[in-house]
């Protein structure tokens, strides 16, 4: 399943929310807060009452999504779409039990989120919420992405964009004018500088720091604590400090 086929079947679904009013505000989003794409189903207004669902928790990480749901106080249900999730996560089920509700990812990689966005939408669940944990200090001149998740701790500073199924982990600071396209994941304690520009698809390791107006290219990887200082080709992987590459991916996988 490559990305240009993940953003072919997925377009058609997926819209912008601008956070001038923030995403976890106590007042329900208004449908005048949203911006989609012709075709697109416009976002609920309700979601924030009638509870969330995180899709796809085969991973740990869908306890950090279950935990912002829950400092925001909100019903999370867990949809095991591949069978065998921890038993302990809040109200698993699997997709045939169940109908859809607004939902959230649970995995945090970027091809694990943007293989588990088409098949949720496959499965019939078409209403992906910006999700921001009330821990994180978002920038009211910020944008996110429908799908998109500002973990705990997260900064995301004026004008930054971050696309549709963004997954930002733990204590990152994404800086002013930073562009992460869909699908892009970082690990925890990511600083992205002023002005960096990070590919569809790419992934951020834990603790990198990318240094002012880099661009990292599409399904690029950039290993944990790795310093970035020059542009990452795409389909590249970058260690160390300063980072140098490591490998080339094929991009057909």
């Amino acid at each position: 399943m490559t990305l240009t086929w993940l953003r072919a079947h997925l377009v058609p679904h997926i819209w912008v929310l601008n956070l001038t009013h923030s995403v976890h505000n106590d007042e329900p989003l208004k449908s005048d807060q949203t911006t989609h794409n012709p075709g697109s189903p416009v976002l609920t207004t309700t979601w924030s009452t009638h509870g969330v669902d995180i899709y796809a928790v085969g991973s740990p990480y869908a306890f950090d999504v279950a935990d912002t749901l829950s400092r925001l106080g909100i019903t999370a249900r867990s949809v095991d779409n591949l069978g065998g999730a921890d038993e302990r996560l809040p109200g698993l089920c699997t997709p045939e039990q169940v109908s859809p509700l607004p939902f959230a990812l649970g995995l945090s990689s970027s091809t694990g989120r943007m293989a588990a966005a088409a098949r949720a939408i496959t499965d019939g669940w078409r209403e992906a919420i910006a999700l921001v944990d009330p821990t994180a200090a978002v920038s009211e001149r910020a944008t996110v992405g429908h799908g998109a998740y500002a973990n705990a701790g997260v900064v995301v500073s004026a004008y930054a964009e971050l696309g549709c199924f963004v997954s930002v982990n733990r204590s990152s600071s994404i800086g002013h004018d930073c562009v992460l396209e869909f699908g892009v994941g970082t690990g925890p304690g990511v600083v992205l500088a002023g002005g960096v520009h990070v590919g569809v698809g790419a992934f951020i390791g834990a603790g990198a720091v990318i240094l002012p107006g880099v661009r990292v290219g599409q399904g690029a990887t950039v290993g944990a604590g790795a310093v970035v200082t020059k542009d990452v080709a795409a389909w590249t992987t970058v260690v160390g400090n300063p980072a140098r590459p490591l490998a080339t991916k094929d991009p057909a996988n």
